[in-house]
């Protein structure tokens, strides 16, 4: 019974980032700092999108070069499966424009990077803790 209560409590979040130096940095210092979050981390919109039907996100931290690269197809995706995948885009400024449209397609937030690991933490946290009042 305690293992369907951590199960289900368990927040996934999906890391898609082209670098795997961040996906693995992103991936410590979340899992490292609280012990229900599992990150995935997928290199390109097609390997994110074929781990949905597998497993359920309640984040998706994406680097907004990949969803740029395929037209936001993957946001449309989310939108149209209607999952609860919170969609949080991580940018440079220089790409603002691109950001602004990830925010008009239902993107929760955005980070500007490079990020801290107190910053990173924090926005997870933040939006763990919205999703559950």
């Amino acid at each position: 019974m305690a293992f369907r209560m951590v199960e289900k409590s368990r927040k996934n979040i999906l890391i898609l980032d082209p670098e795997r130096d961040t996906a693995e940095l992103f991936t410590r210092a979340l899992e490292s700092h609280c012990e229900r979050y599992k990150c995935y981390w997928a290199n390109n919109s097609q390997q994110a999108m074929s781990l949905f039907p597998e497993i359920p996100f309640s984040f998706l931290l994406a680097d907004i070069s990949m969803l740029q690269q395929d037209h936001f197809l993957l946001m449309d995706s989310i939108q149209k499966a209607a999952c609860r995948t919170v969609v949080i885009v991580g940018a440079y400024l220089s790409e603002r424009n691109n950001m602004k449209k990830a925010m008009e397609m239902g993107a929760a937030g955005y980070f500007i990077k490079p990020i801290t690991v107190s910053s990173l933490r924090k926005l997870i946290d933040d939006f763990s803790a919205s999703a559950c009042t």
